[in-house]
């Protein structure tokens, strides 16, 4: 049951993460260049919690 509940968290926080990955892509849209988009992914907490978000699904399925 935990296993599940861990799934299902990861699987809100990457997709939550990835919604802004692609918002963040209207940036080129208005002229600005890759090291601004990747600067605005690094330093926004939205887009970092893809990292928690993997670990979450990893770590359930790779505990017993």
């Amino acid at each position: 049951m935990f296993k599940i509940f861990k799934i299902l968290i990861g699987i809100n926080l990457i997709s939550y993460s990835l919604m802004f990955f692609i918002m963040y892509l209207n940036l080129f849209t208005l002229g600005y260049g890759l090291g601004y988009y990747l600067v605005q992914i690094f330093t926004h907490f939205e887009t970092l919690l893809i990292f928690p978000g993997i670990y979450f699904i990893w770590s359930s399925f790779n505990k017993n």
